[in-house]
């Protein structure tokens, strides 16, 4: 008889610590529920990844990617009274944690075109954010002389629009004694 009633007592104690069914089910919801959000959170973080640190300049975000949905290049050279200026490399990236969607990484006057969309882009936005990243800007008292593909055209700075592979020239006074109407980027740009 003792056996029996000890049995009895140890499957209610038994029950009792362990949580119901229900209880476990909540639990599991509850856990699945937080791991979705946080991986929604990251996701979006992820697919819009802004670094709200540094101001948009010509509506241009400064982002912590670069973006390959709209991702061209074009060619930049500086002549200042014949001579040529380097474009500075890194114009448009801050501190290595963004990159505006026009940038140089090198200074080979490659321009890079990197946008969340197609969109167009100009030549006066592309040296508003060289003014506001970097140093070594051409002189700023004068107009140039503005070539694309190895044409003079008539736009400003300001309105002249950036496409894949332009070969853009900006001469300030002397002209050099060759205008290039074409650039050989390196396979893949």
């Amino acid at each position: 008889m003792g056996k029996n009633r000890d049995e009895g007592s140890n499957k209610k104690h038994d029950t009792e610590k362990r949580p119901s069914k229900v209880k476990n089910k909540i639990i599991a919801l509850g856990i699945v529920a937080a791991i979705v959000i946080i991986l929604a959170v990251v996701s979006n973080k992820l697919d819009n990844p802004k670094a709200s640190n540094f101001p948009v300049i010509d509506s241009i975000e400064c982002d912590i990617t670069e973006y390959s949905v709209f991702h061209v290049h074009a060619h930049l050279d500086i002549f200042v009274d014949g001579h040529p200026l380097t474009v500075p490399a890194f114009i448009g990236i801050e501190s290595n944690t963004c990159l505006y969607w026009l940038h140089t990484h090198a200074t080979n006057g490659i321009l890079h075109i990197e946008s969340p969309q197609e969109r167009g882009f100009t030549l006066g936005q592309f040296f508003d954010i060289w003014k506001s990243t970097s140093t070594g800007m051409p002189p700023t008292d004068r107009e140039p002389i503005i070539y694309v593909n190895g044409q003079a055209v008539t736009t400003s700075l300001k309105d002249t629009p950036l496409h894949v592979h332009d070969e853009i020239a900006l001469v300030y006074g002397n002209p050099p004694t060759n205008i290039h109407a074409f650039y050989q980027f390196p396979e893949g740009e």
